[in-house]
């Protein structure tokens, strides 16, 4: 994470998307303390969707399952999830 000063953040707001894009999250500093995230609206989105799974306790049961499932073996292959499902 790269940390930029909020001085240097307002004079090169324009550029801050593309930085952002480049570094994931840019750390905004006031007198050397974190103050804000600057982030591409991607990154927010994705952040914004595992916490809403992981607040979900029913799909959190669920995933925990599945990952059992594939590390113990039990899985299907795509042919036969369809021919299962009747596709």
């Amino acid at each position: 994470m790269q940390k930029i000063p909020i001085t240097e953040a307002r004079n090169k707001f324009m550029k801050l998307p593309d930085q952002a894009a480049k570094h994931q999250v840019l750390a905004v500093t006031r007198r050397n303390k974190e103050v804000m995230a600057v982030m591409s609206w991607e990154m927010y989105e994705g952040l914004l969707e595992t916490l809403e799974i992981m607040s979900d306790p029913k799909l959190m049961e669920n995933l925990k399952k599945g990952i059992d499932d594939v590390n113990a073996g039990r899985t299907h292959s795509l042919s036969e999830a369809h021919e299962r499902l009747g596709l």
